[in-house]
C-alpha cells in the first residue's frame, strides 16, 4: 500500500470517528493489523467498524463504488461475520459517511448513486445502520440470523453487486 493510499484510508477513518464521536463517548482507531478499523460504544455495547474510503466517482455511471473486502495483499479477502459489525463507506469529496450493518452486506461491492452520496446525512445513516443491526439481533433464531431485506435502501438508490 502506498503512502498516498494509506493517507486516504486514514482520512476516512478520522472522518468516520468524527461522525461517531457525535453519538458516542467511546471511539477508538485500531492498529493497522486489526480486522476492524474503529471501535465505538453504542447503548453500552462495543461495536467494530470497518471503514472503506473512496476519492473518485465511476465516470461512466456517476456512481461511487466501495469494495467490501480486505486489501489486495491479504490472503483471505472476505470478512467473517464475527469480525466486524458495521461498514462505514466514506466519500472524501463530499465529506460524507454512509453506514451499513455488515449483516446487510451480502456482496463484495456496494455502489451508491452520486445524488444519494451527495445528500447523505452521515448521522442519520449511522442511526439507520444501528437500527438495522438491532433488528437483526431481535430476529435471530438459534444460530441462523434472518437478514432483513433492505428495500428502503434499494429504493433510495443503493445497488448491491456481487463480484468485481
Amino acid at each position: 500500500m502506498t503512502r498516498k493510499t494509506e493517507r486516504i484510508g486514514r482520512s476516512g477513518e478520522y472522518l468516520t470517528c468524527s461522525v461517531l464521536a457525535r453519538e458516542s463517548d467511546t471511539v477508538t482507531i485500531m492498529p493497522h493489523t486489526s480486522h476492524a478499523d474503529v471501535i465505538f460504544e453504542w447503548k453500552h455495547k462495543l461495536y467494530r467498524c470497518q471503514v472503506k474510503t473512496v476519492t473518485h466517482i465511476e465516470s461512466k455511471y456517476k456512481n461511487w463504488r466501495f469494495d467490501i473486502r480486505k486489501g489486495n495483499t491479504t490472503k483471505g479477502r472476505h470478512y467473517n461475520k464475527n469480525q466486524i459489525d458495521i461498514i462505514a463507506m466514506v466519500n472524501l469529496e463530499y465529506q460524507t459517511v454512509c453506514f451499513r450493518a455488515f449483516s446487510d452486506c451480502q456482496t463484495t461491492q456496494i455502489t451508491i448513486k452520486d445524488e444519494i452520496m451527495k445528500s447523505t446525512n452521515s448521522i442519520q445513516s449511522f442511526k439507520d445502520a444501528m437500527k438495522s443491526l438491532s433488528m437483526t439481533d431481535i430476529w435471530r433464531i438459534g444460530r441462523k440470523a434472518i437478514c432483513l431485506a433492505s428495500l428502503n435502501t434499494l429504493k433510495n438508490g443503493w445497488f448491491l453487486r456481487v463480484g468485481p
